[in-house]
């Protein structure tokens, strides 16, 4: 536009509708020469999660080869750049893919665009609009399922959350990696939907879900077109597909959705279900009592995730419309509370959820340090007592008035002011310099570390999950790159490290409306991978927090294994580990059930039949005691910064109680909880890895080169064990 020719009044008009052009949608059309951004899911985008962009563009703006970098807000408002990726042809478009994170609502980004052959670098700045705050629950609906967003009101009702469900449509921004599904507490997916997603999407559906996610897959007589649809949506059936059957007494269906009146919606011939043959996977929560007797409902195992399978098709008839499906799929997506209002978050607690408490835990540091590497040449170090600055403070006023106005008015010559502020300021510049070297001098960077290792034994799939808290005494920047520590003995590793921050709305929280001013606002990004983060900024005596996942698959079997249900519902059988390292302090899991290990060095070999009996393990993780005639049990302290505590609640989050016990969401901790696979055909090995046995090996470098990282807390290490298909006598 040339601005020279206009006048004032029209460049003023202008210039406010580039003002308010700046807030727009996210998606822009496919305007010619025009960058045309995809985000999330059906352009919904949640604060503090890992977010997919697609960056686009028709007839012209974008070509194939060239570099798109992506710059996304941090928790601190600075921009973070994300690894480089190649624009690549796909149909009439021009396209390339990314994952970024917003840690602020205001969803600001910069998209910078390498020219090919190097030359120079165009620029384009716009916003997302429409967050979901980090505190709300999300859910995504794949295919026509209204009753979707009812079941999630049933559930939100009962447990006092908030959960936001978003239907996804073309054009899809999700990719293979389960990172596009990072904002996901579960995904709900009809069977006729899945057939028609790209691969790509249901190949990032299916590694999230063994990750850890939750997904419900709706299908009933589609599951004859998912059959030849193949891996991986074949392998979300709970068995080999027959052939479909009609099934005509519903009373096991309507006990289970608690409702009736499906009878009379239903023609007579009946309902079609799928039929499998052979084993089925998982447990059977609903049975038909014809047709064979096959399964209805089945929940099953998928890696660290679990797959909840409903042989009925609630996108068409005669079930479309029936008021069970709502409650149906409630019962799917985890259940009505039982408690009903004693599950509902604390809201006086001061923690937003479990992540925080942790966060706020790493991010105490000692006051005082005296080990060798926090204490150059030996010497304690503590920071400066706060009654030592307010005392010098109120010094410092008493100084300015009444001392300093008293001196200048006796002289009778007010100039005299110039010279003596000056002289005081500087003082006592000098003798906060000269406190900073009584007290806290010398003081080193200080870094915490805390991790958790997965192992699922049947697939061999090892997920990594570590954190890590660095203080710095002086203004620095940090090169941060993390990867799978040598000793877990895996292949195929891969690696993403990010900054930290702390849901909810209060101060410096990722959902507060204006955000905390950051004391270091330099951008930083990405190397030439997400395993990299390079100069981020960090002030004097402040800290970063990161966090960071890895995931691989072991070198060699995992487990030896003869575990199998008894009659009793206990377990029977023996277990010895193949990790190159000991689990300490080991304890093994299942339904409501803890078993006493101790020690297991690799190859050690427990059986149940001479070990100690099974003892609760709601018991266990809430430290109840034996009270006279009844037991006590400890309540959860939200201000505790207990880190391993804190970890091993997390980890079990669902078998300790819930929200009922916690008076907390899990956050983004709740990634980490795998009782749901406690109630299925599967045992959890759980204990801390041995002393000295790096999990994840951060190199964390400043100006004055590399910091030595401390991990004073234990390695968490759980191994996910199948149990044998038949149960014992």
């Amino acid at each position: 536009m040339n601005w020279r020719g206009a006048s004032w009044p029209g460049a003023l008009v202008a210039a406010l509708m580039l003002m308010l052009g700046g807030g727009g949608p996210q998606t822009h059309g496919a305007e010619p020469g025009r960058l045309d951004v995809e985000a999330g899911f059906g352009g919904r985008w949640r604060i503090g999660s890992w977010t997919p962009l697609v960056v686009s563009a028709t007839d012209g703006g974008l070509r194939a080869g060239q570099e798109v970098r992506v710059w996304a807000e941090d928790d601190d408002g600075q921009l973070v750049g994300s690894p480089a990726a190649l624009a690549a042809q796909v149909g009439d478009r021009i396209e390339a893919r990314v994952c970024v994170r917003f840690g602020r609502p205001s969803g600001r980004y910069r998209i910078d665009v390498a020219t090919l052959g190097g030359g120079a670098t165009t620029t384009m700045e716009d916003r997302l609009v429409d967050p979901i705050v980090s505190t709300d629950h999300v859910i995504v609906a794949y295919g026509d399922l209204p009753p979707v967003a009812r079941a999630a009101r049933l559930v939100d009702r009962d447990r006092g959350s908030t959960t936001v469900v978003m239907t996804d449509a073309p054009p899809y921004a999700a990719t293979a990696s389960r990172r596009s599904f990072d904002a996901v507490e579960a995904i709900v997916i009809s069977g006729s939907a899945a057939t028609r997603l790209p691969p790509d999407v249901r190949e990032g559906i299916d590694a999230w879900v063994r990750d850890g996610g939750s997904l419900v897959f709706v299908c009933g007589a589609s599951a004859a077109e998912v059959a030849v649809t193949g891996s991986p949506v074949s392998d979300w059936l709970p068995g080999t597909f027959e052939k479909i059957v009609r099934l005509r007494r519903l009373g096991p269906i309507e006990a289970y959705a608690r409702a009736g009146g499906l009878v009379d919606r239903v023609p007579p011939d009946g309902v079609p279900v799928p039929r499998f043959v052979g084993p089925i996977s998982g447990v059977v929560l609903v049975s038909a009592v014809e047709a064979g007797g096959g399964p209805v409902v089945t929940r099953s195992a998928r890696g660290l995730g679990t797959i909840t399978w409903l042989g009925l098709d609630l996108d068409g008839e005669p079930l479309r419309g029936w008021s069970g499906c709502d409650t149906l799929l409630a019962a799917a997506l985890g259940g009505r509370s039982r408690g009903g209002l004693d599950q509902r978050p604390s809201e006086r607690s001061g923690m937003p959820d479990l992540a925080g408490q942790l966060h706020a835990a790493l991010d105490t540091f000692p006051a005082t340090a005296t080990s060798a590497d926090q204490a150059p040449h030996g010497r304690k170090v503590s920071p400066v007592p706060f009654e030592v600055i307010a005392g010098l403070g109120l010094l410092y006023v008493l100084c300015l008035y009444p001392l300093d106005w008293w001196f200048v008015s006796r002289q009778k010559r007010p100039g005299v002011a110039w010279l003596t502020l000056p002289i005081l300021a500087a003082g006592f510049t000098a003798a906060a310099w000269g406190l900073k070297g009584r007290w806290g001098g010398g003081r080193e960077a200080i870094a915490h570390t805390a991790d958790v290792i997965d192992v699922d034994a049947g697939s061999g799939h090892i997920r990594g999950t570590s954190w890590l808290a660095v203080l710095s005494p002086e203004n620095d920047t940090l090169d941060v790159a993390v990867e799978p520590a040598t000793g877990t003995a895996c292949a195929d590793r891969k690696a993403a490290v990010t900054w930290w921050g702390v849901a909810g709305r209060g101060f410096g929280g990722l959902d507060a409306a204006v955000g905390h001013p950051s004391l270091a606002a330099a951008d930083y990004g990405y190397g030439g991978s997400l395993a990299a983060l390079e100069d981020v900024p960090v002030a004097a005596a402040a800290s970063r927090l990161f966090e960071a996942e890895w995931s691989g698959c072991a070198d060699v079997p995992v487990v030896t294994s003869s575990l199998a249900l008894t009659s009793q519902a206990t377990l029977a059988g023996a277990v010895s580990h193949h990790l190159p390292f000991a689990i300490e302090n080991c304890r093994l899991l299942h339904a409501g059930w803890l078993y006493d290990v101790g020690t297991l060095r690799p190859g050690d070999r427990y059986d149940t039949a001479t070990g100690r009996g099974p003892r609760s393990l709601a018991s266990a993780l809430t430290r109840r005691a034996a009270a006279k005639d009844r037991e006590a049990g400890m309540t959860w302290d939200p201000t505790n910064a207990d880190v391993a505590r804190i970890i091993e609640v997390a980890a079990f989050q669902g078998a300790a109680g819930g929200i009922a016990y916690t008076g907390l969401e899990a956050g983004r901790l709740g990634r980490l909880d795998l009782s749901p696979l406690l109630a299925v055909d599967r045992a959890v090995l759980v204990g801390t890895v041995a002393a000295g046995v790096p999990a994840t090996r951060w190199d964390v470098g400043g100006a004055a080169g590399p910091l030595a990282t401390s991990a004073a807390t234990p390695t968490l290490c759980r191994i996910v064990i199948p149990l044998a298909a038949e149960a014992l006598p």
